[in-house]
């Protein structure tokens, strides 16, 4: 039986904001009895104002550096692994720098080979909405509040699904990760959520069912059980990400998002696998609910 993730597999070693070392995730994956699994970890930002507070005694060109190891070091796990598990690597996308991030997107998949892409979303034309509540709340303030600021965050993802076209897009409503266990768009921002989630259809993406909003305490799984609701009756397919960060949230939380998915309609649930063991070809496949399960 399959079972698998693949948005995370971020670490410490390559993440500021993640724990232990790559190494200690993918082992927690095999013992977790993934049969496939992810690594996916943020692609590198291109300038000094996008670093992380706890980033500042690095540069961009460290984090280039870092990225550069996170490849190696998970095609080294990749094979080391081979005869336990599928490990793909992957990687998670910015909108960043705001001028030129689908070139540098592009680039990043062209340079390396990437087996599969995370399309993801984290800043709203530049500045970073995911990082703290007071730091979001002010983004919202300067926008003209939280509206606003939702559906410039829906047309930024839109945008980067149809121009980048992943395999997988993640956390489609992180917008609201602050806004805790009662979260809701109003009927201004639905529009935006629909026409994002019918370039996640035309693009032939999955949309990932994401764990880590309820394993923090925040709020359901993304998505909210009406914008899943409503990818179920658009037919687009779905799939499973842990967003681990470390071998501590390996899995965690997954059960949630299994039960979201069949509370959605759903009775499948897709995933990545490569072609007859081929390294750098990938297909999504579709397993019953009832099959995807640890073995």
């Amino acid at each position: 039986m399959p079972w698998f993730s693949y948005h995370g597999g971020h670490s410490g070693e390559f993440c500021r904001h993640a724990k232990g070392d790559l190494a200690s995730v993918v082992a927690r994956a095999v013992e977790a009895g993934f049969s496939h699994y992810g690594l996916s970890e943020h692609v590198p930002r291109y300038r000094q104002e996008d670093l992380f507070p706890d980033e500042q005694d690095l540069t961009p060109a460290d984090l280039e550096r870092s990225f550069e190891a996170y490849v190696t070091r998970a095609r080294a796990l990749r094979d080391q692994y081979s005869e336990q598990i599928e490990l793909l690597v992957g990687f998670e996308t910015e909108r960043l720098p705001p001028g030129d991030w689908a070139q540098r997107m592009l680039g990043v998949r062209e340079r390396w080979g990437f087996e599969y892409m995370i399309g993801s979303v984290h800043d709203v034309e530049g500045l970073v909405v995911d990082f703290k509540a007071e730091q979001t709340k002010a983004i919202a303030e300067r926008f003209g509040g939280p509206e606003e600021l939702q559906m410039r965050y829906f047309a930024a993802l839109r945008e980067l699904v149809s121009t980048l076209r992943p395999e997988i897009v993640g956390h489609v409503d992180l917008i609201r990760k602050f806004d805790g266990p009662a979260a809701a768009f109003s009927a201004r921002v639905w529009p935006h959520i629909e026409a994002t989630l019918e370039a996640v259809r035309k693009s032939g993406a999955l949309l990932e069912v994401n764990a880590a909003t309820h394993r923090r305490g925040l709020g359901p799984v993304y998505p909210l059980p009406e914008i899943l609701a409503l990818a179920q009756r658009m037919g687009i397919g779905v799939t499973l990400g842990d967003d681990s960060h470390g071998a501590h949230d390996v899995g965690v939380g997954l059960d949630a998002c299994m039960r979201a998915i069949a509370a959605a309609g759903y009775r499948e649930v897709g995933y990545l696998a490569r072609e007859a063991g081929v390294v750098g070809s990938v297909s999504a496949r579709f397993a019953k609910l009832q099959d995807v399960h640890p073995r």
